[in-house]
């Protein structure tokens, strides 16, 4: 899952919003088409599936289920086109919308996936067997591809959750112990790390902190609170005074670093030990400096006060297609446990189906984690997150109440100045909501 600047997300996305509603509310013809049949449900000879499929793709490491997907069916080609960045929601909105040059599967990342899944451009998966291939999924990951009236539109191969990252030589001289399971009820509430934090603040000086950023509180509660847009009305769960006034505090304690998630200091400050602990997904370990193997044992993972998952590649097929045949394969073998198994081994990527947990969550270690059995912390979380929808708004709302409260912390807000600050931007950028 690659990594884009929150700035750019939420740039793009708001435009996807106005776009995709627009055309939704215009077009009656293309909604027609989803209820079209697709592929046969039952299972396919690999050897008699032949063709071409096009499958577009904001992420380079698509292109490692393409190739797997091409051995199992030696008589398909898959073409997979990659556009980075803000470049793609752009190509892929301008091919929707005019129908030409549109591929057969498209990727879409978590962030906007919800404002696709609501047009009248994607399959109903329903004819594919959607609902078996996703009945054994994480719920939370499961549900994040249905559109508001229930339809699967879109289904996702990993989970991407994430939980603190830690310097198992750092956290002994800061925590006293490299223990997942002992570091994790350290800071299983946002009291606990203020007062831990203060702790590592004082032992070193204030050179070291225990996270790198208040915003990391931002990450966690994401998910665990009610949607910021909720029956056509801008929501603001009361949790989240009780996240920002700890983020004051974080603040004010010298417990954070200062230093937003991919931001230009938060690489360095994961590889060289000046935070403790690095809230990030389990996908960023790109970041970690391994050259010559020299961090191969070296991390641990452990649980955040609550679960919390970033990112996410959910796969869809246009509703159109001449390609439904193969383009059916593809999401299926997407879905698969054969694939997603392959894909854990392989690049670390941790699955979207519960039955690959459990097969691998007493056995399972990376090389950067040692002999950590690292699914378990992941997995401990993933049951236990809440099932939210996917919405047109609510991702796009969230960025503006990272940005809102970030400047908050920054001039030392109230939490009401910052809701009536928030609620003003909100109403800027949709004023169609109440």
């Amino acid at each position: 899952m690659k990594a884009q600047k929150w700035a750019s997300i939420l740039m793009t996305t708001v435009l996807a919003t106005g776009v995709l509603t627009a055309c939704g509310s215009k077009s009656t013809n293309n909604s027609s088409a989803t209820n079209t049949p697709a592929a046969s449900v039952a299972p396919v000879d690999p050897a008699k599936l032949s063709g071409t499929l096009s499958l577009w793709t904001f992420f380079d490491g698509t292109k490692g289920i393409a190739t797997a997907f091409e051995k199992k069916y030696p008589n398909v080609k898959v073409d997979v086109k990659v556009f980075p960045g803000d470049q793609y929601q752009i190509k892929l909105l301008s091919a929707l919308q005019s129908g030409k040059d549109v591929p057969d599967v498209l990727d879409l990342e978590r962030s906007y996936v919800g404002k696709f899944i609501e047009s009248p451009f994607l399959m109903d998966l329903a004819p594919i067997g959607a609902a078996d291939l996703v009945k054994n999924y994480i719920p939370y990951v499961s549900e994040l591809g249905k559109s508001s009236d229930g339809k699967i539109k879109a289904i996702s191969d990993q989970s991407s959750p994430g939980g603190f990252w830690y310097l198992k030589e750092n956290a002994k001289k800061f925590l006293g112990t490299d223990d997942s399971n002992q570091i994790s009820e350290m800071v299983n509430s946002y009291d606990k790390i203020i007062e831990l934090g203060k702790k590592v603040a004082k032992q070193s000086d204030g050179k070291v902190h225990l996270i790198a950023n208040t915003g990391d509180l931002n990450d966690i509660a994401s998910y665990n609170t009610q949607p910021f847009y909720m029956n056509g009305k801008l929501n603001v769960d009361p949790k989240w005074e009780k996240v920002y006034n700890s983020q004051k505090e974080i603040r004010a304690n010298n417990v954070d670093a200062k230093l937003p998630f991919m931001s230009a200091g938060w690489g360095n400050a994961l590889n060289d030990g000046s935070v403790v602990l690095v809230a990030m997904p389990a996908w960023a370990t790109f970041m970690i400096g391994n050259k010559d193997n020299k961090a191969v044992g070296k991390f641990g993972v452990a649980k955040t006060p609550e679960g919390f998952y970033n990112g996410g590649t959910f796969r869809a097929i246009y509703n159109k297609t001449a390609n439904k045949d193969i383009a059916a394969e593809f999401i299926k073998f997407s879905a698969s446990a054969e694939w997603q198994n392959a894909d854990l081994i392989a690049r670390g990527n941790m699955p979207a189906l519960q039955s690959v947990y459990d097969a691998n969550v007493d056995k399972y270690t990376a090389p950067l984690t040692g002999d950590q059995k690292v699914l378990q912390p992941y997995y401990a979380m993933m049951k236990s997150m809440p099932v939210i929808k996917s919405d047109k708004y609510s991702d796009s709302i969230l960025g503006l109440w990272r940005k809102v409260a970030s400047q908050g912390l920054t001039d030392n807000k109230s939490y009401a100045d910052v809701v009536a600050a928030f609620q003003k931007e909100v109403k800027a950028a949709f004023p169609e909501l109440q």
